[in-house]
């Protein structure tokens, strides 16, 4: 290998030496490793990556191979470049790079694991299981290889859709779909939105019975291509959300810097009615989207191809109307999260009954007053905590200390990783909390749980809707702007703590205790709040396009209290 240098096309250059790959800054790029062997380019690129600058990630790569050839690569070096090239979806060189990784039996399952996704983003189910299996074959309990397994074993096995009866709707949902011990929030999300599209808002006298709905799922981390584009072409509509898709790092992409990997002229082409309904801006503290970058340019096609925007909070339509031009701005519109109100809609498609048959000792004991529920989030636990996390620890040891005193404390895991609370908990101060592995669970039997909570102390966005939508008081814990936002817009900023509060354990004990003492009052609360929210809901589904024949209006048997 000879001495050179290349432009990565960003402010970082890559030199080749005898030493091999280092990495340099002309200052402006921010705090990165300035120099080096491949060792910190490797590093480089991952900070880069977690400060979601992507394209100067791949701009790294590919100075990079510009300098050398493939095999004089460490294999460590192929496994973060693989991803990095993925990030800005050029999927081919990724996959060169991950392959190369592969050779080295340790970084082998989550190369191929990698290189699975890679094959469900571009629905090659085959590849993908071929790559699954293998990385299995070295691990059995590799989690990302099992997940494509299943995800695509399951692609392979679904046949091709019925042909619709006939007086069906059919209408196309592009979604994040959990997978099995995916985050418990997106699988009841996806079944709210649902219910409101179903005849699950019940129809009002002045209205047409709705028809009933045939859904063709559109997963939003896949690429929408040409055969996805026909599929949505050939049904009567399409609905997008909802959730925080506005985020560019839970599934980047090079197509539209957002969770939904859709290249601008194939979105433009969309010609059946598109509904954006309840999506939200979800960036953290510190995220931020360029006013002329990808995820904006983007945006305008979207909403210009849109035939209703409505986003699930009012921060989030403050947020994306200063990304829009004037005329573009003002079609964007306030649409609640369904989880707000899903006691006023009908069962859970995917599931009727919601007993809770077996028994769990987080849920307390049938018969008896219900538990406090307590669920924290760890995804980007630096954005969230900062340097503070042991004090938030101590403070929630001190809470759970309180409450105890007062009622069953019990922890919600919306997520695996969700658990970490648990052992920390259990580690650093030796209390132990019983867990309801909410991931686990169907959309019904989560709702059962969070309806017969007597609060719920949640920090995930959907740990507040969820049990809010079921008449259960909730605090949040508030380490994402997003659950401030939903505060504001139901007029109840009280309820909310931050995590970063430095009286964080006074704070919480206070209010747990004022929720608790107010319990009928503050049900009756919630009641006329929900009203308001499925007004809103209800006269959003009456603006849309006839093609969606939605269900038309809100149960009418509660009362303003």
């Amino acid at each position: 290998m000879t001495a050179g240098t290349e432009r990565s096309g960003t402010d970082l250059t890559v030199t080749t030496t005898p030493a091999g790959l280092s990495v340099t800054s002309d200052g402006a790029a921010g705090p990165v490793e300035k120099s080096g062997t491949d060792a910190q380019l490797i590093t480089t690129l991952r900070s880069l990556r977690e400060l979601g600058r992507f394209e100067e990630a791949a701009g790294l790569v590919r100075a990079a191979d510009a300098q050398t050839r493939p095999s004089t690569m460490s294999a460590a070096t192929h496994a973060a470049a693989g991803p990095a090239l993925a990030a800005v979806s050029d999927y081919a060189a990724a996959g060169v790079h991950l392959l190369m990784a592969s050779i080295d039996p340790a970084l082998a399952p989550q190369a191929l694991g990698r290189l699975a996704e890679i094959a469900w983003i571009e629905h090659d189910h085959a590849q993908a299981q071929a790559y699954a299996l293998a990385g299995l074959t070295l691990d059995p309990s590799h989690r990302l290889c099992r997940i494509q397994l299943r995800r695509n074993q399951i692609a392979t096995a679904t046949g091709p859709e019925p042909p619709p009866a006939p007086g069906t709707t059919r209408l196309a949902h592009a979604a994040f779909f959990a997978d099995p011990q995916g985050n418990a929030g997106d699988r009841v999300l996806t079944d709210a939105v649902r219910r409101c599209f179903t005849g699950g808002i019940e129809t009002a006298p002045e209205d047409p019975e709705a028809r009933p709905v045939a859904w063709h799922d559109v997963h939003v981390h896949q690429l929408f291509d040409e055969p996805r584009l026909a599929e949505v072409n050939a049904t009567d509509g399409l609905v997008l959300g909802g959730g925080g898709l506005f985020l560019p790092d839970t599934a980047p992409n090079g197509h539209s810097g957002w969770q939904w990997n859709v290249p601008d002229d194939v979105l433009a082409r969309i010609d059946v009615p598109l509904a954006v309904f309840a999506v939200g801006y979800n960036l953290f503290e510190g995220q931020t989207f360029e006013p002329d970058g990808r995820f904006a340019r983007s945006l305008r096609t979207l909403v210009e191809r849109a035939a209703f925007v409505g986003l699930r909070n009012h921060g989030s339509v403050d947020r994306v109307r200063e990304l829009l031009p004037g005329h573009l701005a003002e079609r964007v519109g306030w649409q609640p999260c369904p989880t707000t109100i899903t006691d006023l809609l009908s069962a859970p498609i995917s599931e009727s009954d919601g007993t809770l048959s077996a028994p769990n000792p987080a849920a307390g004991i049938p018969g008896e007053p219900g538990p406090v529920l307590l669920n924290c989030a760890y995804d980007r636990a630096g954005r969230r905590f900062g340097d503070g996390y042991g004090a938030f620890l101590a403070a929630l040891r001190d809470w759970v200390v309180d409450t105890r005193e007062i009622a069953d404390v019990g922890y919600a895991a919306h997520c695996v990783d969700d658990e970490r609370f648990v052992g920390d908990l259990r580690r650093e101060h030796g209390l132990t909390l019983p867990v309801i592995p909410m991931y686990d669970l169907s959309p019904a039997r989560i709702q059962a749980h969070y309806r017969r909570a007597r609060l719920v102390v949640g920090m995930r966005g959907h740990a507040g809707m969820i049990p809010f939508g079921c008449g259960t008081p909730i605090i949040s814990l508030i380490s994402h702007p997003k659950l401030g936002y939903f505060l504001a817009d139901i007029d109840r900023p009280q309820w909310g703590v931050s995590v970063r509060e430095p009286h964080l354990a006074q704070r919480l004990s206070e209010l747990t205790t004022e929720l608790l003492d107010s319990g009928p009052e503050v049900a009756a609360d919630i009641r006329r709040i929900r009203r308001r929210l499925a007004d809103a809901t209800l006269h959003n589904l009456r603006s849309l396009p006839s093609s969606f024949d939605p269900a038309r209006a809100i149960r009418q048997d509660e009362t303003d209290e």
